[in-house]
């Protein structure tokens, strides 16, 4: 399976690599972006590459030594029916993923890690997602969860009449703590999974 292509890029990847990414044949590079996020005065690199097939979130960490085996790549697979390239970018140490994906039924959905020096990994602090439909078909769905502190969020979205970005009204709030662990890239919930949770399904 091309996954594998993809786990072995990131594995291949050495810390003298930093400037470039080698992709495997066929693969294709979504996003990316660059700065500091384990504080070491190094810029590291994020990046989103696929297929037809799969996507995965990469994150490399470069190091001021040549040799440094504490900093593993992170890889984390995603949905690979994207509706268009998600995007990447890094707000002082906290690396932001948005990406949307489905069909006319779609997930938007926003991640938020940050470098967690104890365990020297990226640690997810925050999840949004939100579940409607690109044809106005049905009601929506969205979460907002705080891995932090807890603080969840949900909401149901209405259909409106009114259409476009009126399509959607929140129609009814629920604010609760959900149990939170340390989660970290390579095991980052869904978002798909968290809406269903979220909705009791």
């Amino acid at each position: 399976m091309r996954r594998t292509a993809l786990l072995w890029l990131a594995l291949a990847w050495t810390p003298a690599a930093a400037q470039d990414i080698d992709l495997a044949p066929g693969t294709e590079l979504e996003a990316r972006v660059d700065g500091d996020l384990n504080g070491d005065g190094v810029d590291d690199i994020a990046y989103v590459a696929g297929d037809e097939d799969s996507r995965a979130l990469t994150v490399l960490l470069s190091v001021r030594h040549e040799v440094d085996f504490e900093f593993a790549p992170e890889v984390l697979l995603l949905e690979p029916t994207m509706l268009g390239p998600g995007s990447l970018s890094i707000d002082g140490n906290v690396l932001r993923f948005e990406d949307l994906t489905g069909g006319t039924t779609a997930v938007s959905s926003t991640r938020r890690l940050r470098y967690d020096g104890a365990r020297k990994r990226m640690r997810l602090i925050g999840l949004d997602a939100a579940l409607y439909s690109r044809t106005h078909a049905h009601d929506g769905f969205e979460v907002s969860w705080n891995l932090l502190n807890g603080d969840t969020v949900t909401r149901v979205l209405r259909l409106d009449d009114g259409g476009g970005e009126e399509a959607y009204r929140p129609a009814r709030e629920r604010r609760f703590k959900r149990r939170i662990r340390a989660q970290f890239l390579s095991d980052a919930p869904d978002p798909e999974t968290l809406l269903e949770e979220s909705r009791g399904g």
